[in-house]
C-alpha cells in the first residue's frame, strides 16, 4: 500500500534528503504525492536501492523517515520535500538582466509546448550516465502527459531539438522535474518560456525543486516548506491553461517581468 501523502505532509519531516520511501511509481501515486508537495527520486540500479536500504532502514524503524515497507524493494524510490524550497512567485518574479540579454541574442531559436514530450523526457534521461528517470518512471510520465497533468516546453534551432524542460501542473502551481541542454543556454530558455506562459495562463507559483544560481537568476527564492505546502493546498484546485504556439526567444525576453 502506498503512503498517505496528505497525512505525511502534516507531519514533522526531515529538512534535507529523503523524507519517505515508496516503491509505487504509478502515475496515480506520483500525482497524489505531487499534490501534497512531494517528488520522487528513483534509484537507478538494484545496488543504489540497496545502499538506500542500508542507510535509511534504521531511520524508517524509528520513524524519522516514512516507508511503505509492505512493497517489493521499498527503498528503490526516495521521495523528497525540501525545506526551504526554491519557488518563483510569478506575480512578483523578476528575471535577471543576464538571462533576458541572452534570450534576445538567440532570436533564431523557437519554443513550443507539448510538441515533443517523450523526446524531452528521453533527452533529460540521457544527459548523464545514471538517471532517476527509469523505464517505469517514463511510462508513468507518459500517462500523466496524456491525462493533461505533465507538460513539456521545447526549444528548437531550425528543426533540431536543442533544449527542454518537463514537469507537473498542479492547478496554479507548476513543479519542474528536469531540463536538458544540447546547445548552451537552451534549457534555461525552456524554463523561462514555460514560466512566462504559465503566468499568462493564470499560474501563480513555479517550483524549481533544487536551489542554484540558475534558478535564482530566473526569479526563484527559497521559501519555508510550510509556506510552500500551504500555498499548494490553496492553489492546486485552480484551473489554469498554458498558452501554446511557437515563440522566438527574442519575444520571450520582451514578455518576462523585469
Amino acid at each position: 500500500m502506498s503512503l498517505d501523502w496528505t497525512h505525511l505532509a502534516s507531519t514533522d519531516l526531515p529538512t534535507n534528503g529523503p523524507v519517505a520511501f515508496d516503491a509505487d511509481l504509478s502515475a496515480e501515486n506520483i500525482l497524489a504525492a505531487a499534490m501534497a508537495g512531494f517528488y520522487c527520486f528513483p534509484a537507478d540500479s538494484v545496488e543504489a536501492a540497496l545502499i538506500n536500504e542500508i542507510r535509511y532502514a534504521p531511520d524508517a524503524e524509528t520513524g524519522t523517515v516514512h516507508a511503505a515497507l509492505g512493497t517489493t524493494a521499498p527503498f528503490s524510490v526516495a521521495w523528497l520535500c525540501p525545506d526551504p524550497r526554491p519557488v518563483a512567485n510569478l506575480g512578483t518574479q523578476r528575471t535577471g538582466r543576464t538571462m533576458r540579454r541572452f534570450a534576445r541574442r538567440r532570436a533564431e531559436w523557437r519554443t513550443t509546448i507539448n510538441a515533443a514530450f517523450d523526446d524531452v523526457v528521453n533527452a533529460c534521461a540521457a544527459r548523464r550516465e545514471t538517471t532517476w528517470i527509469t523505464g517505469g518512471m517514463r511510462e508513468s510520465l507518459r500517462a500523466l502527459h496524456r491525462a493533461g497533468h505533465a507538460h513539456s516546453c521545447e526549444v528548437w534551432h531550425e528543426d533540431r531539438l536543442i533544449g527542454g524542460v518537463f514537469g507537473l501542473q498542479l492547478g496554479a502551481v507548476f513543479t519542474a522535474d528536469s531540463q536538458f541542454t544540447a546547445e548552451e543556454g537552451a534549457g534555461k530558455i525552456a524554463v523561462l518560456d514555460l514560466m512566462t506562459r504559465f503566468l499568462q495562463g493564470g499560474g501563480r507559483l513555479f517550483d524549481l525543486q533544487y536551489d542554484s544560481v540558475h534558478v535564482r537568476n530566473l526569479g526563484a527564492r527559497p521559501v519555508p516548506r510550510a509556506t510552500y505546502l500551504d500555498a499548494l493546498r490553496q492553489l492546486r484546485t485552480i484551473d489554469v491553461g498554458i498558452p501554446h504556439g511557437r515563440r522566438s526567444a527574442e519575444h520571450i525576453a520582451e514578455l518576462v517581468p523585469t
